[in-house]
């Protein structure tokens, strides 16, 4: 690995990498619990591997009115539900018939899944409400003390909050609350090196997948993966410096049939020109087919130190 693909600053990790999965994989399921754990395993992956953005890409035909597959929607919820801390979900998810399984998986248990006893200078939270008197908002951070910010901000948001290196006690109408600093999501990555969990995006499209993301500039690093890509060892696989990359792995027929099914179909004949890398990532497979959490896995394992990951 190069020094330009070092790319960071003083502090923390400022490049980000995403992946986007079709979501025909969750259809493919045989039932909602079996797609649900999937959807969980896909979740487990993606935080092992310090990913910034799962892309849930719409991959398959659309039926009826709908703007959304129903395996999408399942998909996405499951994938916020996984990322979601434990003591938020109560005020942050509702409840809902795709999530009916979900409490049954494994949980991510990443850096910001805190215990009640972990101190830690980011810490997630949820508007709880405002002090009336005064221009501070309550935030539930999942300690025995709530913390304040100097801001009115809407009740049921959430937030990441800079609390310091040590407690900052606060006493406002005689309760104690600790001080703390509203905060860029991204800050715990950027400035501390901590990974901080992965955002959860859908595009109805690939033209969305690619150009809607959140980044600036956009993604600067394109990959596709297919078992009719480009064959290269890992070991001489190499990327240009980059800042934003985006993977991007198909379901269960590959990403020919998402673009089958896509608008794109009519300017490409064929997948590997949507990408700057068309990647085969295990060209001496021993099985036919090769599932999507399994394909993941093995995805960012080869691209892993390419990428400086």
């Amino acid at each position: 690995m190069g020094d330009k693909q070092k790319e960071t600053d003083s502090f923390g990790v400022t490049r980000t990498v995403s992946v986007a999965i079709g979501a025909s994989c969750i259809e493919n399921a045989q039932s909602q619990d079996l797609g649900t754990l999937l959807a969980g395993q896909l979740a487990r992956a993606a935080a092992i591997f310090n990913l910034d953005e799962v892309i849930v890409l719409d991959d398959g035909p659309k039926y009826g009115n709908e703007e959304i597959s129903a395996a999408s929607a399942l998909f996405a919820r499951v994938l916020q539900f996984m990322e979601t801390p434990q003591y938020l979900r109560k005020a942050l998810i509702p409840m809902h018939p795709d999530l009916k399984f979900a409490g049954m998986l494994p949980p991510l248990d990443a850096p910001h899944h805190m215990r009640s006893n972990e101190w830690c200078e980011y810490r997630e939270g949820v508007v709880w409400g405002f002090d009336e008197g005064l221009s501070e908002s309550i935030i539930d951070i999942g300690l025995d003390k709530n913390a304040v910010v100097d801001s009115r901000l809407p009740t049921g948001v959430r937030v990441t909050l800079y609390l310091g290196p040590k407690e900052q006690i606060v006493s406002l109408n005689d309760t104690e609350y600790l001080r703390g600093y509203l905060s860029n999501p991204l800050d715990p990555k950027s400035k501390s090196g901590k990974y901080w969990g992965y955002s959860v995006r859908l595009a109805k499209n690939i033209d969305g997948m690619l150009h809607e993301g959140p980044f600036e500039g956009g993604y600067d690093l394109t990959i596709g993966t297919s078992e009719r890509g480009e064959q290269v060892d890992c070991c001489s696989l190499a990327f240009p410096n980059y800042k934003h990359a985006l993977i991007v792995i198909g379901g269960p027929q590959g990403l020919e049939y998402c673009l089958e099914n896509d608008p794109l179909s009519a300017k490409h004949s064929e997948p590997s020109t949507l990408f700057d890398r068309y990647l085969n990532v295990c060209p001496d497979q021993g099985s036919r087919t090769i599932r999507t959490e399994e394909a993941l896995l093995i995805t960012l394992t080869f691209c892993g130190p390419a990428l400086g990951k």
